[in-house]
């Protein structure tokens, strides 16, 4: 079972590995090193990565809900709660993510099971909405479950821009059009609870789009977040 979150601002360097733990048998981000090696790697290309180890102090948020009870079994739906609900926006020229709530009605909306997008030709539309392929922006929204106490690094590796925000705050900050794929992190401390969640991307009119949503724990590998502790908002009918 997945735990809490914790993370902090990021170094510029080059990133070399974050692994898919729904391609591996180590989901909990805790550095296993038997299964972290049989994820593929999710972060080629970044040009930032997480700061300073144990010694930078990690920010901490409060969730409003305790965690979720997950249960042994799936529930038998035909569609379970996992995941997140994704709206998309046409914008005009893109530069930065836009102020969604002004954007009016979504042109599109669909659900991801987590976020491992891995330099697709942005041509093809994003997975989901094949008429997004430029100067557009998503907003992902749902819940991440956390279980247990810890610190968590949370990032966010993107081409373009992107920001993440947990109960309404924003916490990683990856905004702005990016020549090639970048990475943001910051450092949480997350007591367990069921915290709201909202990533927002954008797409300007690059020839690859990149978005990917990892963590560490404690200080652990990082690994793609996995689709177990997303869940999609109960206004989808999930």
């Amino acid at each position: 079972m997945v735990s809490v979150l914790a993370l902090a601002g990021c170094a510029k360097k080059q990133v070399d590995e974050t692994q898919n733990p729904d391609a591996a048998t180590d989901a909990d981000g805790s550095g296993d090193s038997d299964s972290a090696t049989t994820g593929s790697s999710r972060a080629r290309g970044s040009t930032a990565t997480r700061s300073g180890g144990r010694n930078t102090k990690a920010r901490k948020v409060t969730a409003k809900k305790p965690p979720r009870v997950v249960p042994d079994e799936g529930s038998g739906e035909e569609e379970g709660p996992n995941g997140l609900f994704a709206e998309g926006f046409a914008v005009a020229a893109v530069s930065a993510v836009p102020d969604f709530s002004s954007l009016g009605e979504p042109s599109s909306s669909f659900v991801v099971p987590n976020l491992d997008f891995d330099e697709d030709d942005a041509a093809n539309g994003f997975p989901g909405a094949s008429e997004l392929t430029s100067n557009y922006g998503i907003r992902f929204s749902g819940s991440i479950n956390i279980t247990e106490e810890a610190e968590y690094e949370l990032c966010l590796h993107s081409d373009d821009g992107s920001q993440l925000l947990l109960e309404d705050t924003l916490l990683v900050d990856n905004d702005g059009v990016h020549e090639e794929a970048v990475e943001a992190c910051e450092l949480l401390y997350l007591a367990p609870g069921e915290y709201r969640l909202e990533i927002r991307y954008i797409q300007a009119d690059g020839p690859l789009m990149t978005m990917h949503f990892a963590w560490a724990m404690n200080g652990g590998d990082k690994v793609i977040v996995p689709t177990e502790v997303l869940f999609k908002p109960d206004a989808t009918g999930a």
